[in-house]
């Protein structure tokens, strides 16, 4: 894996390695920044600078702040790169910094919503940090994926739709094309007509698979009563407007092979564990809640 100076990943845990650099700064305004560690140079100072691979505008881009991006990004301690990655690394950092320093200067530190952004990168950070901990000693075994995939497929849709919908604004203009319809006008033609773009009226002509469990109830409700080859007469809200649907056929729902969905379950798996931590934090956490939006 190579160095990627133009790819946003590089970038996030170049900012990120920055960000936690500045910490030891101390912003304008607030409380003085902590003490450096022992037997360390705090950022910003001549000592920091002097051992720095690179220095902008008197902020060093530290060795620390480089090894971080690089075990992030290529697995590798900033050392184990070879000369042209640390290259083209320390330019990335000081391309980074350099854009920062232009914020800074123009006040963008002080805009409030771009000090909430840092700080809730902060906190995405430190709760990253905790979920890695946790979740060290318990990701999913291969038997309780297992497990968890036999319960997933009986519980799973037993039947798939065929449909195809027209869309349009308001109840009215549905109403209309529902006597349309019932003249004898073609139900695709019309879903092409009212449909924008031209993917979205390929798929109004082609039409598609569901299962009721994933529309909303209205929607499940007007199919499910649907006969093949029926539309709803009334025509039905969407989250977006007003639909009229028809039905062109039903089959059993596909049951998909343990590989194709293992992973997406073992995710769904580590989501429920996690659940639970913040479920046992929250018995022993004092949550005070506003009865009040303002």
């Amino acid at each position: 894996m190579k160095i990627c100076t133009s790819t946003l990943g590089t970038t996030f845990a170049a900012i990120a390695a920055l960000a936690l650099a500045a910490c030891n700064q101390q912003p304008a305004g607030n409380a003085p920044a902590p003490a450096a560690a022992a037997g360390s140079s705090a950022p910003g100072t001549p000592a920091a600078a002097a051992k720095a691979p690179a220095v902008v505008d008197g902020q060093p881009v530290t060795l620390e702040a480089l090894d971080f991006v690089a075990r992030t990004n290529v697995g590798k301690k900033y050392d184990e790169l070879t000369d042209d990655q640390k290259k083209k690394l320390i330019d990335e950092l000081v391309r980074i910094q350099l854009l920062a320093n232009e914020a800074v200067a123009k006040g963008k530190d002080k805009d409030k919503d771009i000090v909430q952004a840092i700080a809730l990168g902060r906190l995405n950070v430190l709760m990253q940090s905790t979920l890695t901990d946790y979740l060290k000693d318990k990701q999913p075994t291969e038997a309780e994926v297992r497990a968890y995939y036999e319960q997933w497929i009986k519980e799973a849709p037993r039947t798939q739709y065929h449909i195809r919908m027209i869309g349009v604004q308001t109840q009215p203009y549905a109403e209309d094309i529902v006597n349309e319809l019932r003249k004898g006008a073609d139900f695709v033609a019309i879903a092409k007509r009212e449909a924008s773009g031209q993917a979205a009226k390929q798929a109004a002509g082609q039409g598609g698979w569901v299962t009721l469990e994933s529309l909303t109830p209205a929607l499940a409700n007007a199919i499910s009563a649907l006969k093949i080859g029926q539309y709803t007469t009334d025509p039905v809200q969407l989250p977006e407007g007003w639909g009229i649907i028809r039905l062109e056929e039903t089959r059993a729902a596909e049951k998909p092979e343990f590989d194709r969905v293992r992973q997406g379950l073992a995710q769904e798996l580590v989501t429920r564990k996690v659940d639970a931590l913040v479920d046992e934090l929250k018995k022993t956490a004092k949550i005070e809640r506003s009865t009040t939006s303002g």
